[in-house]
């Protein structure tokens, strides 16, 4: 590739769209089950086909990148298995909205003209979130992309579905469910909210049959009208002796059993609960364990059915209203006080979510859940944070039966035939169910109009990205062998039961084998006030704004070095501006890394290439310094990446090139190209050019984009070269030298210490005052003689060594293992001047930072505020603070060479 010049700043925009279409146009995702190669493969959690990006997204495809480049690099065969999901609820509420708008619903189009609709939908602002993926630099083999009503995937749902009906793990049955009246449709509990609501307890009389009454505590009065019991804890003295006496449910004028059973809560109320098997969840456990009938008294669309008698065909909120007045007014009502509990919400329509018993389809998942709950136990599965075993396990030993049909048009149908006379079967098509049920061909069937839970076609997702029955038949694919179980699969710790645990029990049952190796649960991101970023508390960015504006490798760095493995991550978020304050992180690393490398170029012109580096005997101290540092934080970079401390990885990357690469030995650098002969500075340039070769091989998974546009500003590549597709930093053992780290170690320690004394003299950088060092030992002297010129430029001082007589008098001391180091005071240096001056700028200091606490001890301001404005407070607070810490010991100092005492 043709060499450019070396721009004085770095562009992010540019260079990113440039890269990205060079990475494609390259075919460098591209993965080759075929080519011999260790597999490393991990599967893109699919997101909604509704979905936009955020910030939790960033986080996660971030890490699957790193991982997945970084494999790239160590020379695996990488898949990375990209996809979308049709997300049924979600879409379906989209373009409900949109024919809403229009003046239609789904039902007077019906259902095949309301999919073509749909499908529609899908192909004009689907996948919209996959494109805005690619801003952040992913990786993966975009060629493979699925989404999960295609055809290769619809295949295999169905052909799942009628192997475990035919094993008997499908069945139909009434259960409890969440009812979204608004959707007319079941919820899966990863599809319900809840949250806290203060709404009326009521305590209603129920009469005894043989006299008197039992009080029952309720917040749901208006569905006593399905009453079937009433029930008390067996060992509470209160109510024993009423068991087996029967009660008269109020308005309902129907007697049912006083029972026991050890799930009433005594402390709950009045400790005496009414049974409502077909309202509540509980109550229908309570229900099926006596064999109590199932009374309805709610329609689907939320409103009192003719059980309900007067009430009938009134809304259930309005209805609890008038019912509670009725029982007000029979002297039924002994009391209502306000309870505040968590009520589940529809994610999708807002409503409150109601407890509903239905005829729906259920998968049996006790003998599922066994041997997958044994793969994470006995860690053929890893999770990392490990804690979260205890709660998957916890889970499986205590899950139920799932309820995977759905009263909606968009998903997959679900494979059910039924006949006239009612019976049915699970088929491929009408024909093959005629068949099963023994029907003539002419007999009409009728397929089942509910879909299948979004999460159903979501549990094959390790199959199905690598086309397994993707024509209903083929069993055996290249992918399968090579890629699968996969490596990694990173995602958000509360779809663990909803969808890691089901991935589990899916690919051991019709694969016999682990889904993948290694689960990583990402961080929950925070603002600065610990809240979750929400649309709704205006505290969750757009992302592609901040990718605009800092770069995509600044927000990818940022990201990780903020996420530490099982730790939320906490960034401040300016809610006015949307802005993320935070992100400088990144893109301050990024100028350091790319000034670091045009300084490089810079000196590289200057002196021009040299045909080889220096020798093992011609390095310098800082030199051998450097490259040992090097090793040790290539080391520590790999150990971080294999333990899933990513967060580690990019503090260890960030000191080393920050502190180390460019602080020091850069800085190093430049006193020894000025003491080089012209041939041997060049040397020294292509040793710090191989060295940084490999810290932006170091840098790559994190930082894709400056790493590889820096790779081929620097070095003449050939076409189709490319650091994506380069090896792995690496680093021989004989580079570590702790002697070389130690040496080194003392010269820092002394600089900084002098460069400690300069500060608290609030000495201008360009004077240069006399260092006297006293070593302690004539080790430490003959390393302090070699190294004066570093000394020299880095404190900077005019040194001299000391043998054993006495210091200046008027001089400040420090000390540093050993070494004591003293800096003399000038003759025109007045001490009582300074000191004065030190003095008049603290009290300007003190007096700003009571101000500034005044306000923050005001509860009137805390309140009233904008939140940006508490926040710049509290930082003028903290500037304060520091900056009179520095005063203060600067004037403690001063104030002991007047009195003549010691400074150290």
């Amino acid at each position: 590739m043709e060499r450019r010049d070396f721009p004085a700043s770095y562009i992010p925009t540019e260079v990113e769209k440039r890269w990205y279409a060079e990475w494609l146009r390259s075919d460098l995702f591209r993965a080759h089950p075929e080519s011999g190669r260790p597999p490393y493969s991990i599967l893109m959690p699919p997101p909604n086909v509704t979905g936009m990006l955020h910030f939790g997204h960033v986080l996660n495809i971030t890490l699957q990148d790193i991982y997945i480049r970084w494999h790239r690099m160590l020379g695996y065969e990488v898949c990375w298995f990209p996809g979308i999901d049709h997300a049924g609820i979600a879409t379906q509420v989209k373009v409900e909205q949109q024919l809403a708008a229009e003046g239609l619903s789904r039902h007077q189009l019906g259902r095949e003209r309301f999919l073509e609709r749909v499908w529609q939908w899908k192909e004009r602002y689907g996948g919209i979130i996959l494109e805005q993926m690619r801003a952040l630099g992913i990786s993966c083999d975009w060629s493979r992309t699925l989404f999960t009503m295609d055809e290769s995937a619809s295949n295999a749902v169905r052909e799942v579905f009628i192997r475990l009906y035919d094993e008997g793990l499908i069945y139909r049955g009434k259960r409890i469910i969440n009812w979204s009246p608004r959707l007319q449709s079941a919820l899966s509990d990863e599809e319900v909210v809840y949250r806290p609501v203060t709404e009326e307890l009521f305590v209603v009389r129920y009469q005894l049959e043989e006299g008197g009454f039992l009080p029952i505590a309720t917040v749901r009065p208006e569905t006593m009208f399905a009453d079937v019991a009433v029930a008390v804890h067996p060992e509470d003295e209160r109510y024993r002796r009423f068991i087996g006496a029967r009660v008269r449910v109020p308005l309902a004028e129907r007697l049912v059993p006083v029972i026991a059973d050890d799930a009433v809560d005594p402390t709950f109320g009045t400790g005496v609960l009414k049974v409502t098997p077909a309202h509540d969840p509980l109550d229908f456990e309570i229900g099926q364990r006596h064999g109590l009938p199932l009374l309805v008294c709610l329609t689907p669309e939320g409103r009192l059915n003719e059980l309900a008698g007067e009430f009938a065909g009134l809304e259930r909120f309005e209805a609890r209203r008038r019912v509670a007045q009725r029982l007000q007014e029979l002297g039924l009502l002994e009391r209502r006080e306000p309870y505040t509990h968590n009520v589940g919400f529809s994610e999708r329509s807002g409503e409150p979510v109601e407890p509903y018993v239905s005829d729906q389809w259920f998968v049996r998942m006790k003998p599922l859940a066994e041997p997958a709950l044994q793969a994470v136990l006995d860690g053929r599965i890893r999770f990392y944070p490990e804690h979260w075993v205890k709660t998957y396990e916890h889970w499986m030993q205590n899950i139920r039966d799932w309820c995977i049909s759905r009263q909606l048009w968009w998903g997959h149908r679900i494979p059910v035939y039924y006949a006239p006379d009612g019976r049915y079967t699970a088929a491929r098509s009408p024909e093959e169910a005629r068949k099963r049920l023994g029907l003539d061909p002419t007999v009409p069937v009728e397929q089942d109009p509910d879909v299948l839970d979004t999460w159903f076609s979501s549990w094959l997702w390790p199959l199905t990205t690598m086309r397994w029955l993707a024509d209903g038949v083929t069993e055996e694919t290249p992918e399968l062998r090579v890629f699968l179980p996969t490596n990694l699969l990173v995602t958000a710790p509360e779809i663990l039961f909803f969808w890691v645990a089901r991935m589990i029990m899916a690919t051991l049952k019709f694969r016999g084998t682990i889904p993948f190796r290694d689960v990583y649960f990402t961080s929950v991101i925070r603002d600065g006030y610990g809240r979750k970023l929400s649309k709704s508390l205006g505290n969750s960015p757009d992302p592609l704004p901040i990718i605009a504006k800092y770069g995509a490798d600044a927000v990818r760095f940022t990201m990780i070095y903020l996420s530490p493995l099982g730790q939320d991550v906490r960034m401040h978020i300016d809610e006015r501006t949307q802005d993320i304050p935070s992100m400088e992180i990144g893109r301050n690393f990024a100028n350091k890394l790319w000034n670091a490398g045009r300084f490089l170029w810079l000196k590289q012109r200057q002196y021009g290439e040299a045909d080889r580096a220096p020798a093992e005997e011609e390095l310098s101290l800082p030199e051998r310094w450097i490259r040992s540092r090097f090793a040790a934080t290539v080391r520590a970079a790999e150990t971080a990446l294999r333990t899933y401390h990513v967060n580690d990885y990019a503090r260890i990357l960030h000191s080393f090139v920050w502190s180390e690469f460019c602080d020091w030995y850069l800085e190093a650098l430049k006193v020894l190209l000025q003491r080089s002969s012209t041939e041997e500075a060049a040397r020294r340039c292509r040793f710090a050019l191989e060295l940084y070769d490999g810290v932006l091989r170091l840098l790559h998974p994190v930082m894709p984009f400056i790493t590889e546009e820096l790779w081929h500003l620097l070095w003449q590549r050939t076409e189709g070269e490319f650091l994506c597709t380069s090896a792995a930093a690496s680093a021989p053992a004989q580079w570590r030298q702790p002697e070389a780290e130690e040496a080194f170690a003392t010269l820092q320690g002394i600089i900084e210490e002098a460069r400690r004394l300069r500060a608290l003299l609030g000495l201008p950088p360009q004077e240069r005052p006399h260092l006297l060092l006293r070593p302690s030992e004539e080790s430490i002297r003959q390393l302090l003689l070699s190294h004066t010129w570093l000394l020299e430029a880095l404190t900077p001082c005019r040194l001299q060594l000391l043998a054993d007589h006495a210091p200046p008098a008027r001089s400040l001391t420090g000390v540093f293992r050993g070494t004591e180091l003293f800096l003399p005071l000038s003759a025109e240096y007045d001490v009582t001047a300074e000191i004065e001056r030190l003095q008049r700028e603290i009290a300007r200091l003190e007096k700003l930072l009571q101000e500034t606490q005044a306000k923050l001890h005001n509860a009137a301001f805390l309140q009233r505020a904008p939140k940006e404005v508490v926040e710049r407070e509290r930082e003028k607070e903290q500037s304060f603070q520091t900056s009179l810490a520095t005063l203060r010991e600067r004037l403690a100092v001063l104030n002991t060479l007047v009195t003549g005492g010691s400074n150290a």
